[in-house]
């Protein structure tokens, strides 16, 4: 019995010091990896900080202010940077101890890492553009005097991501077949909405655009007109209507209105006659 028991604490002492070195290579790839990921986040951290006070100093209240790195995105960045690297150092250490089965499974993962990577920068951007072009956007309405102007910054902000989030998908891998058709249908849809309702709201401005091109080639500025109950001399024409000199003062008609009723031209003649 106590040979069996010398035997078998010979044989995992073998094993050990065996192992030792790969052991000791192992932990020190780990240590040198830890090391490693810490100095790339601190550089990557930094580096996003160097260029949001450059951004902020040069470009100060202007447009481009609106392009620094959120604090979130910068830690984001900092700690995929940080696993990336220490995933690598694991599989090279893995594969040191002579574990085959798991060092293949980690060196496949680290291959798919680089696409992986690729495909969270691209969607990280498209978050980052998209922030950009919200405030950029909506700053630049708000200049324009455009009504609801965040509403077009937030419009803008939403394509960027949803864009940056099906490429950065496709990047990885994911099939995003179904995602294209359902961005396709829902753009679709909405441009549909905003044409109807601008087709509606524009109806009446084109009616009277038309009207009015038709009433300047029968009616000159200074003749007598009569539509309906209101007599008077036209005075000029407007973009969209007539400005008439009646009895009562100034009017300006819509252009539609005179061919909506009845038109009369009062010539001199017929006015001396009465």
């Amino acid at each position: 019995m106590l040979e069996i028991f010398e035997q078998e604490a010979t044989n995992v002492i073998t094993t050990v010091i065996t192992l030792l070195p790969d052991l000791l290579g192992a932990v020190l790839m780990l240590l040198l990896g830890w090391l490693l990921a810490r100095f790339l986040r601190m550089a990557i951290t930094r580096l996003a900080r160097a260029f949001n006070t450059l951004v902020a100093g040069r470009f100060y209240g202007t447009n481009i202010e609106f392009a620094r790195i959120p604090t979130t995105v910068q830690q984001l960045l900092g700690a995929t940077v940080f696993w990336a690297t220490i995933l690598v150092f694991v599989a090279v250490s893995v594969r040191l101890m002579g574990f085959a089965g798991v060092a293949h499974w980690l060196e496949r993962l680290v291959v798919y890492l680089p696409s992986l990577l690729s495909g969270g920068l691209i969607i990280m951007a498209g978050a980052i553009i998209g922030s950009a072009s919200r405030k950029l956007i909506a700053h630049a309405a708000e200049t324009a005097d455009i009504a609801r102007p965040e509403l077009l910054g937030q419009s803008s902000q939403v394509a960027f991501i949803v864009v940056g989030l099906i490429i950065g998908l496709g990047q990885i891998g994911v099939d995003v077949t179904f995602l294209i058709m359902l961005f396709g249908i829902v753009l679709a849809t909405v441009l549909a909405g905003f044409s109807l309702a601008f087709g509606l709201g524009a109806k009446p401005l084109v009616e009277n655009l038309i009207a009015n091109q038709h009433l300047k080639l029968l009616v000159k500025p200074g003749q007598q007109v009569a539509c309906g109950s209101l007599h008077g001399r036209v005075l000029e024409f407007t973009a969209t209507g007539v400005l008439l000199e009646t009895e009562h003062g100034r009017t300006l008609l819509p252009a539609k209105l005179f061919m909506e009723q009845s038109l009369s031209l009062i010539t001199s003649e017929k006015k001396d006659g009465n």
